[in-house]
C-alpha cells in the first residue's frame, strides 16, 4: 500500500478519496497545493468546504451526493488567505472503501485556462463591437459622399448637360453667343473637376504613393490650416525615407485623427507635429495644448472602448499590427499623442540621378526627332483620356502619336521598344506610378523628354516633377489651353508649367 501512496505523490494531478460528507480519508501532494491545504497536515478528516468557496458549498454536497452512484465532472473555486481565487476542475466516481461509500476524486487546476477564456471572450466581444462601429462609420461616410455627390457634383452636371443642351438648341439662332456658352460650360466642368479631385484627395492623398509620407503631411496640414484656423507647425525631415505603403498610411492616419480630435475636443489653437527616424523605428508625435483628456476618459482608451468609437482604438490595433505602438498621455495643459513604427525604409522608391545621357540632351537643349515627325508616347491609365489626347494632337501633322501604355511598368518597356523623343506622363496609375516610371526611365538611359500630365495640383508640384527628372507638368483641366504649349515648349529645349501649378508652388 506504501508504494500505491509514493505512486499516487508522484503524479501531476491531484487524487483524493472523499465522504460524502466532504471529509477526506486520503489526499496525494498535488490535491493538497491545488486546495491550498498546508502540506504539512495530515490530510485525513480535512473538511473541503473548509478550502472551497461558500459560494460553491451547495453545488459540491450535490456533486458529492450524485458521485457515489455515478462519475460526475464539474468546477469549483478555492481561496487560500491572501490569494486570488483559483478555479479546480473535478472528476469525481464512486469507490468503495472500508469507511462505506466514498468519492474518489480527481483535481486539475484551470485557473489561467479560465482566465484566457475568459479575456478571449471579452476581446472577441470588443472585436465584434468595433467591428459594428466600423461597418456603421462606413456607412454613414458613404452616405455623406454620396449625399455631396447628389447636391453638388450631381446638381452641377445636370446644369452643364441643360447648357449644352441649350447651346445645341441655340447654335442657329442670330445674336447667339456660341463662344461665350461654351467658355461658360467649360468653367462649371472644371469647378465639377475640382471638387471630385478634393474629395478623392481626402478619401486617399495621391501625394502618399508617389512622394510618401513627408509630402502628403506637408500638404494636409498645409489645408487642415485654412480648413480650421487651427495654427499647426510640422517638424519632418526633407530626407524623411520612404517606407512600405502601408506603414506610410496608418502613420498619415495617426495624425489625420489627432487633428480632428484636436479640432474637435481639444479647445487648443495651435498644435505640433514632430517626424522623427533612427535606424530602429519611425515615430510621429502629436501635441496641442488644449483642456487635456479626463482621467476617466484616458483611463478607459483602451481597444475596444464602445464609448470613444474606432479612432484611437483602431489606430492601436492597426499599428500593433505592424510591429508598432500607440501611446497617449494627456494633462491640463494638452495632450501628447505618439505613434511608433519599425523603421524598415521600402526598397527602390529613392529618387535617383538621371543618366549622364539625359542629362546630356537635357543640357544641350536640342531633341532628337525620328524622321521628319517627333514620336510621343502617351502614358494614362485611362483610355478615354489616351484618346482625348490624340484627339488634341490630331490636326499637327509634326507631331506623331507612337505608342501608348496604362502604367509605369509598361511606359518603361516600350520607351525601350519605341524610343520616342517625348513621353506625356501621368502621376497616379496602378502598379508603378508616374513619377517611379521617370526615375526608372532616366535610370534606362533614355533621353526623351517627360511632360507630367496631371489632376494633382499640390503644393510644391513643380519641385517634385523636377526632381524625379521630369521637363514640365501640364494640369488635366487645362489641356486644351496647356498642352500642346508644353510640347512646344519641351521640344524647343524649355520648361513648361501650367500656371497654376506655379502657383501652388510659389
Amino acid at each position: 500500500m506504501r508504494v500505491l501512496w509514493e505512486l499516487l505523490d508522484g503524479l501531476h494531478v491531484g487524487v483524493a478519496n472523499v465522504l460524502p460528507s466532504g471529509k477526506v480519508l486520503y489526499a496525494n501532494t498535488r490535491f493538497l497545493e491545488s486546495l491550498g491545504i498546508p502540506q504539512h497536515r495530515d490530510p485525513f478528516g480535512v473538511q473541503l468546504n473548509d478550502y472551497v468557496a461558500p459560494s460553491c458549498w451547495e453545488a459540491m454536497y450535490d456533486a458529492l451526493g450524485r458521485a457515489v452512484q455515478v462519475p460526475v465532472d464539474g468546477e469549483f473555486q478555492v481561496a487560500a488567505v491572501g490569494e486570488n481565487p483559483r478555479t479546480i476542475r473535478l472528476s469525481l466516481g464512486p469507490v468503495c472503501t472500508e469507511q462505506g461509500p466514498t468519492v474518489r476524486i480527481v483535481a486539475t487546476e484551470v485557473t489561467e485556462l479560465v482566465e484566457t477564456n475568459r479575456a478571449l471572450r471579452v476581446t472577441e466581444a470588443s472585436l465584434r463591437s468595433l467591428s459594428a462601429r466600423i461597418l456603421q462609420l462606413q456607412d454613414q461616410e458613404r452616405r455623406r459622399i454620396a449625399r455631396d455627390l447628389h447636391d453638388t457634383t450631381g446638381q452641377e452636371l445636370a446644369v452643364i448637360v441643360m447648357s449644352l443642351k441649350h447651346l445645341s438648341n441655340s447654335l442657329d439662332q442670330p445674336g447667339f453667343d456660341a463662344r461665350k456658352a461654351i467658355v461658360e460650360v467649360s468653367e462649371l466642368a472644371r469647378q465639377v473637376n475640382d471638387e471630385i479631385r478634393t474629395l478623392s484627395y481626402l478619401l486617399h492623398p495621391p501625394l502618399l504613393d508617389e512622394f510618401g509620407l513627408g509630402s502628403a503631411l506637408k500638404w494636409y496640414v498645409e489645408g487642415f490650416n485654412k480648413r480650421s484656423g487651427i495654427d499647426v507647425a510640422l517638424e519632418v525631415s526633407d530626407k524623411l525615407p520612404r517606407f512600405a505603403s502601408d506603414k506610410e498610411t496608418a502613420l498619415f492616419r495617426v495624425v489625420q485623427e489627432s487633428l480632428t480630435n484636436v479640432m474637435r475636443h481639444s479647445g487648443s489653437r495651435k498644435a505640433w507635429i514632430r517626424v522623427t527616424q533612427n535606424r530602429e523605428v519611425v515615430q510621429v508625435g502629436v501635441e496641442d495644448e488644449g483642456s487635456g483628456i479626463d482621467a476617466g476618459v484616458l483611463a478607459r482608451l483602451t481597444f475596444g472602448a464602445k464609448a470613444l468609437g474606432v479612432g484611437i482604438p483602431g489606430l492601436r490595433e492597426r499599428l500593433r499590427q505592424l510591429g508598432g505602438s500607440l501611446d497617449i498621455s494627456s494633462s491640463s495643459g494638452g495632450t501628447r499623442l505618439v505613434a511608433v513604427l519599425p523603421a524598415e525604409s521600402a526598397a527602390g522608391t529613392e529618387l535617383v540621378s538621371r543618366s549622364a545621357k539625359a542629362s546630356a540632351a537635357e543640357a544641350s537643349g536640342t531633341t532628337v526627332v525620328h524622321g521628319t515627325r517627333t514620336r510621343i508616347l502617351v502614358v494614362d491609365d485611362h483610355e478615354l483620356m489616351r484618346r482625348g489626347i490624340r484627339a488634341l494632337l490630331d490636326d499637327q501633322p509634326d507631331l506623331e502619336i507612337c505608342g501608348e501604355a496604362r502604367n509605369g511598368m509598361e511606359a518603361l518597356e516600350k520607351t525601350g521598344k519605341l524610343e520616342p523623343d517625348l513621353i506625356i506622363m501621368d502621376l497616379s496609375m496602378p502598379g508603378s506610378g508616374g513619377l517611379s516610371a521617370a526615375n526608372n526611365i532616366r535610370r534606362s538611359g533614355s533621353p526623351a523628354k517627360i511632360l507630367v500630365f496631371t489632376n494633382q495640383l499640390l503644393p510644391g508640384i513643380e519641385r517634385m516633377v523636377r526632381a524625379a527628372g521630369c521637363n514640365g507638368l501640364v494640369l488635366k483641366a487645362f489641356a486644351g489651353r496647356d498642352l500642346l504649349k508644353g510640347i512646344r515648349a519641351l521640344l524647343a529645349g524649355d520648361r513648361f508649367y501650367s500656371g497654376e501649378a506655379k502657383a501652388q508652388t510659389a
